[in-house]
């Protein structure tokens, strides 16, 4: 099954083009653009997983005036990750990826775990920073609020309500994005 959907930034800076791919393996590909004060910026990336729903890969391009940036992260079956081709050992055994420049990420964990209504789960995840543009470990908390809402708290105290569809795809981040409708 395949999926689209736009989002707008609620402070109106930027959209989002990302299509969602679910079936034997998911796959994420979109397309960000964002125009904030004293920086226009697009991020294309794809990212892969496995039929568990673990990241496989994740491939992304990021274009700042005249600076583009790319990276490609990688997880072996051993958990082992690499950026690119150097291995990462400070991020073995983590799961998922979370590119902080999408909310289309979260869709990653919240499949995977299946966390059953009032059910929380914690878990480090292979954090993408924007506008560093660099890789740290981000412990996370999901917490299942109703069927389709989630409370998603990052451990540094950021903490978002997340609505999504039955897939699993998030329709609406709490003060960051919106599903943009007809």
């Amino acid at each position: 099954m395949e999926k689209t959907i736009i989002w707008k930034r609620l402070d109106d800076t930027g959209m989002e083009f990302c299509t969602t791919t679910l079936g034997e393996r998911t796959e994420i590909d979109g397309k960000v653009i964002r125009s904030e004060p004293g920086e226009r910026s697009f991020v294309d990336y794809h990212v892969a997983c496995d039929a568990l729903g673990n990241t496989r890969e994740a491939v992304i391009r990021y274009v700042r005036q005249d600076n583009v940036q790319t990276m490609r992260l990688q997880k072996d079956d051993a958990h082992r990750w690499t950026l690119d081709g150097f291995h990462l050992p400070e991020f073995d055994g983590f799961t998922d990826i979370d590119i902080g420049a999408t909310p289309a990420t979260n869709l990653l964990p919240i499949r995977r775990l299946r966390l059953q209504n009032g059910e929380s789960r914690e878990l480090t995840a292979v954090w993408v920073r924007f506008p560093e543009f660099d890789v740290m470990p981000l412990r996370q908390m999901y917490t299942r609020l109703g069927e389709c809402e989630y409370e998603y708290r990052s451990m540094s105290g950021y903490t978002a309500r997340l609505r999504t569809d039955r897939e699993g795809i998030i329709r609406e981040y709490e003060g960051e994005w919106v599903e943009k409708s007809g």
